[in-house]
């Protein structure tokens, strides 16, 4: 008598099946789908009703993709993905690719088309990944002085990842914001590469004649990767673009590979790749402050959070500078160019959800601002459109550069020695997952920004005293504060010896020493969100808190208290 299989199991063996035969078949669009062609292209796109498809099913092989509204969901499947579809019998409509090629110029066809110094023309076109690595190249040759070409990592095929670095004084570390721009992690969403390409160029040789361009060179620290899967967009062949695939060499998402705040460390299950740990080093050894990274099948920009369903702490700032990316883009091109969505703006997770996406990471993770550009509904771009993408989007790209010098930003100190610290700048009652910022350790440098108010602004160091400040920000200008901490041994007229106990009790904080009607107690989470406020008391109840460490803080307007607890 045979063994009954679990439904478990009958679903993976008809999904062997379906893989094993591979021929997927729907007579009522006469389109199908073979193994030749997951060969060819890597995945299929796919369309199911928003309603009534089974979200359970999504997983590594079956990602939810752009273009998804409330009433359809577009769905990218890799070869055992659709095969997990077909074997779920949800009903859906294929959306095929046609075999696909742009033009591509190589090196010697590229350096004819400009003399040393001259701007390139508008590129109407893509370069072969030899001519790509010798225009990073010439960049750095012809303008020594403004540009260095940083390789942050080689592949296993050999390409490499690289970063233009662009700045007035490459070799030395100024209070500048450090600020990236990075496309095509997607190796088939491809309109970024020649755009940042582009954009590299109009910073180098417009430095000299641009008064505009020569302030964001000489006051922001830029960054500029322009590709990010090599291996996605090369394939097997440097010297063309054809059929370029969304994962890596490995059959990887990139999108989908990094830590995120939600679902933990891997939470595609993979490995971590080369790209991804390459650009995770990279981030950590520069500590970025703004950054955008480029993608492609739909136009708008898409700002945090992709994993969350609740807002950022900046949810203003972010939608303002959303507004006016996407107002300039429209303003710059045909009509229709980046007015889907909420016109040309999203929020990311109402969107669709992604975990394991860079954007969190990079806001999360490395407490640095970046958004997401998508810059065409279609992810191939024929080449000839690349100069409309690149009008469309050149001023926008110098905005949101320029903003990065708004806000606040300040150098942290040692009030007795003068050298820099490393210190958090955040401020109680509104920041939370990880949206306050650190000050730099070479220079104790820190930009923070912030929708135009007023906020109470608190410098917090181990071993040293708090400073805090109110402080009035406005949109569009530069706030700075320089904070000197002295060390809590060090006596200063602004913030006296700590007054009270904090005694812990069941379901309750207890307050004990001096009371008073301005005495403020706030306790926060680690990530910086305040759960509990109460003035002139002194009680906190705990009985609805969970388990876990938190951070008290008790101040009046001449002593604090900032305390560690466990409450178990």
């Amino acid at each position: 008598m045979k063994p009954k299989l679990c439904v478990k199991q009958k679903m993976q063996a008809l999904v062997n099946v379906l893989l094993l035969s591979f021929v997927a078949v729907l007579p009522a669009l006469g389109q199908q789908v073979d193994a030749a062609y997951f060969d060819m292209f890597g995945g299929v796109e796919v369309t199911v009703d928003f309603e009534t498809f089974d979200k359970a099913l999504l997983n590594n092989e079956l990602v939810l993709d752009h273009g998804c509204t409330h009433q359809d969901l577009h769905l990218y499947a890799t070869q055992e993905g659709y095969a997990q579809l077909l074997a779920s019998g949800t009903p859906h409509k294929l959306r095929l690719r046609k075999s696909t090629s742009v033009r591509v110029k190589g090196v010697d066809e590229i350096v004819s088309l400009k003399n040393p110094a001259d701007c390139l023309p508008v590129m109407d076109f893509y370069p072969t990944y030899t001519a790509y690595v010798a225009m990073m190249e010439n960049f750095q040759n012809e303008y020594p002085e403004l540009c260095e070409i940083i390789e942050i990592g080689t592949l296993e095929s050999g390409r490499k990842l690289l970063v233009a670095h662009i700045g007035d004084d490459l070799d030395r570390d100024d209070n500048e914001p450090d600020f990236l721009y990075t496309s095509t992690m997607h190796g088939d969403e491809i309109a970024g590469f020649p755009l940042m390409l582009q954009l590299i160029d109009h910073l180098l040789c417009n430095y000299d004649s641009s008064a505009e361009i020569k302030s964001i060179v000489d006051n922001i620290d830029i960054y500029i990767n322009p590709i990010s899967n090599p291996d996605g967009t090369y394939g097997n062949d440097d010297e063309t673009i054809e059929n370029p695939r969304r994962r890596n060499a490995n059959n990887v998402d990139l999108n989908r590979n990094y830590p995120d705040p939600e679902d933990g460390d891997q939470p595609d299950n993979r490995p971590r790749q080369d790209e991804s740990q390459f650009f995770m080093d990279f981030a950590d050894s520069i500590d970025f402050d703004m950054a955008a990274n480029f993608h492609g099948g739909a136009e708008v920009a898409n700002y945090p959070w992709d994993t969350y369903e609740r807002l950022p702490a900046d949810t203003n700032w972010w939608i303002e500078k959303m507004r006016d990316y996407a107002n300039s883009a429209q303003a710059n091109s045909p009509d229709g160019y980046m007015e889907g969505f909420d016109d040309g703006i999203t929020n990311g997770f109402e969107w669709f959800e992604v975990r394991g996406g860079r954007q969190d990471y990079m806001n999360f993770f490395q407490r640095c601002r970046e958004f997401t550009v998508e810059l065409s509904d279609m992810k191939v771009l024929p080449a000839d459109e690349l100069p409309i993408i690149w009008e469309a989007n050149r001023q926008s790209l110098l905005d949101y550069m320029e903003a990065s010098l708004n806000g606040l930003r300040g150098v942290v100190t040692d009030c007795v020695t003068g050298e820099p610290l490393v210190a958090e700048v955040l401020i109680p009652g509104h920041d939370m997952d990880n949206s306050s910022v650190f000050s730099q350790a070479d220079l104790g440098n820190f930009h923070r920004y912030l929708d135009g108010g007023t906020y109470q602004i608190e410098v917090v160091a181990e071993g040293y005293q708090t400073a805090i400040q109110s402080i009035d920000i406005v949109d569009g200008e530069t706030t700075v504060w320089d904070v000197a901490l002295c060390a809590e041994s060090t006596s200063t007229s602004e913030i006296g010896e700590s007054v009270w106990e904090i005694i812990q009790a069941p379901n309750e904080l207890q307050i004990s020493g001096l009371m008073h009607q301005d005495v403020e107690a706030n306790l926060y989470n680690m990530s910086g969100q305040c759960l509990l406020t109460t003035r002139g008391q002194s009680r906190l109840s705990t009985s609805e808190m969970n388990s876990g460490i938190y951070i008290i803080k008790v101040l009046d307007d001449s002593h604090r208290l900032v305390k560690t607890i466990h409450i178990k």
